[in-house]
């Protein structure tokens, strides 16, 4: 048999009755709810869900972090630049995008 471990969540009371409440209806318990979710974390390597940030405008990011490529690359004209809040985007889409700056 293969050992196991304890992890210890804390939990908004209302959500956890909420969701308790979807476990019954599915016939599963909140332990194999949990486990499914890890499960598929591990098969995917990620979270098996979109995350959303409302507000993210990942085409401003997109394109600015192209533009940030572009200038990188010297395929930018240099009469563009970017300003402090261009870099403050980019570093919110690394953070978003697991990548670090390469700068």
């Amino acid at each position: 048999m293969r050992k196991t471990e304890v992890y210890q969540v804390r939990l908004d009371s209302q959500e956890k009755k909420l969701a308790f409440a979807v476990f019954k209806q599915l016939g599963i318990t909140p332990a194999q709810a949990v486990r499914l979710f890890f499960k598929q974390v591990v098969i995917t390597k990620s979270i098996p869900f979109a995350i959303e940030n409302q507000n993210i405008n990942m085409d401003q990011l997109l394109k600015l972090r192209k533009l940030k490529q572009d200038q990188q690359n010297g395929q930018l004209n240099s009469s563009v630049d970017l300003n402090d809040d261009d870099e403050d985007l980019f570093a919110e889409l690394n953070a978003i995008l697991g990548e670090s700056d390469k700068k």
